[in-house]
């Protein structure tokens, strides 16, 4: 899933023009796709149980440290780099984005709404995806039409839209905790869906917010699932320069597969599953 202005989108749907989030924390457009057959790897870090699939060769924003460090603090990171696929390893941090620009506000909301406050609304749309079908709309009629076209339909047709990363913290918080029913005696947290694109579009909203979110793959033949956790205090969650660094668990052979590749204006690089990767191009330092 490619983090676009227009959502989270699978790579394949990515086309000339999109514009995509990269490293820089900068909308860039793409200026080229390519499709490819070829053996991969499956990279797995703290945050993505199931992994992510890619070259041997693709490159991965990354720091290094030892140590693994409680609360946030950068302590011992290195420098960030860029490491082959094929050369990660224990010590090795993937770079998620924490904050995706200047803030937005709401599009589009229906007049009726237009004077409620916008933290009240994201609570309600939060709860009206928790609850779906005829309990969500009675929740609130006016905007049942909005939720669709904002998030889309129920089930694998869910999806998250990228301006909801970007909305001040006040809403971002609102449609969390609308979404899993918040409460102070609440500590530990779970969404399961069926749509990988709202899945990974929450495990960033959840990083944004300071919790340590992890998502696995909990489906079944022809029948996929999602589940994202996290738990309301601790967490070891190494947060530098706009980043939160997930460490690498393991690195495994892979199937050859199908494989794409975006070029992308001035630095080649997008977010992919919430992970910050790149092109592989010879002018990528260190490799």
């Amino acid at each position: 899933m490619i983090l676009i202005r227009r959502g989270l989108v699978p790579i394949e749907d990515v086309i000339a023009g999109d514009e995509v989030f990269t490293h820089q924390r900068l909308w860039r457009p793409v200026t080229a796709t390519a499709r490819t057959t070829a053996p991969t790897v499956r990279v797995h870090c703290a945050s993505l149980a199931s992994g992510l699939a890619a070259t041997a060769d693709r490159p991965f924003r990354t720091r290094v440290a030892r140590v693994f460090l409680e609360g946030g603090e950068a302590g011992e990171l290195s420098s960030a780099g860029w490491t082959r696929a094929r050369d990660l390893a224990e010590g090795h941090r993937l770079a998620s984005p924490l904050d995706f620009g200047e803030p937005q506000p709401v599009p589009g909301l229906p007049a009726s709404l237009t004077g409620i406050d916008p933290i009240d609304v994201l609570r309600t749309a939060g709860n009206m995806i928790r609850l779906k079908g005829e309990a969500a709309a009675a929740l609130c009629p006016d905007l049942v039409g909005w939720l669709a076209e904002q998030f889309g339909g129920y089930g694998a047709g869910r999806r998250f839209p990228a301006w909801a990363l970007a909305l001040p913290e006040g809403p971002r918080r609102a449609f969390l905790d609308g979404l899993v029913n918040d409460g102070p005696h609440r500590d530990q947290f779970a969404v399961r869906m069926y749509s990988k694109s709202f899945m990974v579009g929450l495990r960033l909203l959840v990083c944004s917010l300071g919790y340590a979110g992890g998502l696995s793959d909990q489906g079944k033949p022809g029948k996929p699932g999602w589940l994202l956790s996290w738990k309301r205090e601790g967490g070891r969650r190494p947060d530098h320069d706009g980043f939160r660094w997930h460490p690498v668990t393991r690195v495994e052979h892979g199937a050859t597969a199908d494989v794409f590749s975006l070029s992308v204006t001035e630095d080649e690089s997008y977010i992919a599953d919430g992970i910050t990767v790149r092109n592989f191009t010879r002018r990528v330092a260190g490799l």
